[in-house]
């Protein structure tokens, strides 16, 4: 278990230039010499959603203890070199610069950062939203990725297995409460929005870590409608990714990602259901699947699972 003596606190972030000079937010951890893996988030895009799997990238001690008891406790640097980023536009990253709004731009992004992390060939994770960008990485510079691996992700397109009914309620609320109501209307639908992720026995068994998650999200949230009642121009990163969601479809193209893959997926996943992680391993050729007993949030609620697949497959494909 974490604690005070043993827990070190997170690296400040790199900042890495991409070539139209947006400034993106990385943080690095384990050995230089290891094979190097890249970690593209979904959701709001954040590095955070990695601390299931890079404990390292919790701020303090009583986060890590949080996570850890939760079952978040070995950690994927220990044998690999692992990096994390905030996409343009969140966290750490530059927002001066526009948010991107497709998937092909978004791996446009993965790639530059990838290249300046690691000056070599590169293992890459993507989890939901950022599953779809590391797939475009893989149809644009396959040869520069040594292995991928889709957690919690789909294809897009027609053939994509839409969310169940409750996301859509939640998220429909959401956005009324967003539009007409205080911050008050709205801090329980985030609650519910955050534990839509994880199964209902695991949202039982760790109450305090699911208050904890909901609590950023809804300081998140805050901050953004903050900075728009401060006349902050251009599209918000939210709205941003809501549009390469939209837009997101390479079903067509599965045939062509030559890279190993392994594709994980939680069983009970209400956001991105497994119809999504059977249709990417039917047309991926040579690709593999592991379902797990879990919700959309596997890489917290099977941190380990996730963490042993994810790393027996790096290693598989030096």
């Amino acid at each position: 278990m974490a604690n005070e003596e043993t827990f070190a606190t997170r690296v400040d972030p790199v900042l890495v230039t991409l070539p139209d000079r947006c400034r993106v937010a990385a943080r690095a951890f384990g050995p230089d010499d290891a094979p190097p893996v890249l970690f593209v988030a979904g959701g709001d895009g954040g590095m955070l959603q990695w601390r299931g799997l890079i404990p390292e990238l919790c701020v303090d001690a009583a986060e890590r203890e949080l996570f850890a008891e939760a079952g978040c406790e070995a950690s994927l640097a220990a044998d690999v070199r692992v990096a994390a980023f905030d996409a343009r536009g969140v966290g750490w990253s530059s927002r001066s610069h526009g948010v991107c709004t497709t998937t092909g731009a978004a791996a446009a992004d993965v790639l530059a950062l990838a290249a300046a992390l690691f000056q070599r060939r590169f293992h890459l994770v993507g989890h939901g939203l950022g599953g779809a960008a590391a797939l475009q990485v893989a149809l644009a510079g396959g040869r520069l990725v040594s292995s991928l691996t889709l957690v919690s992700s789909t294809a897009g397109g027609e053939a994509m297995t839409p969310p169940g009914q409750a996301f859509y309620e939640v998220r429909a609320a959401l956005a009324d409460a967003l539009e007409h109501g205080e911050q008050e209307d709205y801090a329980d639908l985030v609650c519910r929005d955050v534990e839509l992720g994880f199964t209902s026995r695991f949202v039982a068994a760790h109450r305090a870590l699911i208050d904890h998650l909901a609590a950023e999200a809804l300081h998140d949230m805050v901050w953004e409608l903050e900075l728009a009642r401060r006349g902050a121009a251009g599209m918000t990163a939210a709205a941003g990714r809501g549009e390469q969601f939209a837009t997101h479809d390479v079903v067509a193209r599965l045939s062509e990602v030559a890279t190993p893959t392994l594709v994980i997926c939680g069983s009970e996943d209400a956001v991105l259901p497994p119809g999504n992680a059977q249709e990417l391993v039917g047309r991926i050729p040579g690709s593999r699947l592991v379902t797990l007993k879990a919700g959309h949030m596997l890489t917290i609620e099977c941190a380990t699972d996730v963490a042993a697949s994810v790393r027996a497959h790096v290693l598989l494909h030096p």
